[in-house]
């Protein structure tokens, strides 16, 4: 997947898991709209300081921005690595005993199977 998609879908995902619309997220960036849109879109990269500004408000790093870009998944418009670590939090120790073990299971499944992971920046 090309980063600059990865990167505008990992946004586009965590500006809807905070709720936010493109023009909320616009108006705390101090940008257009479309230039939110053409982030999201893959269309754009964002300067550094606006990427600053999209940690901040999105509530997270700027390593959490960038980390395993790429490793998305489908192109199902959300990102599963953020949606994963977002959801992991919310489990109680027993849940998160299950999820731990799905993981493992599914890892060893796809070395079997010769499928690769796209390796993190």
């Amino acid at each position: 997947m090309e980063l600059k998609l990865a990167f505008g879908r990992r946004i586009k995902t965590l500006r809807e898991l905070r709720g936010l619309t493109q023009n909320d997220l616009a108006a705390e960036l101090e940008r257009s709209v479309d230039a939110v849109s053409m982030i999201e879109r893959g269309k754009n990269w964002p300067s550094v300081p606006t990427i600053e500004r999209l940690a901040l408000v999105l509530q997270v790093s700027t390593t959490e921005l960038f980390n395993d870009l790429g490793t998305a998944g489908p192109s199902s418009g959300q990102d599963l690595v953020v949606l994963a670590r977002e959801l992991l939090p919310k489990l109680g120790q027993a849940e998160l005993e299950v999820a731990v073990a799905t993981l493992e299971a599914l890892a060893r499944k796809s070395s079997v199977n010769g499928e690769k992971r796209t390796p993190p920046l």
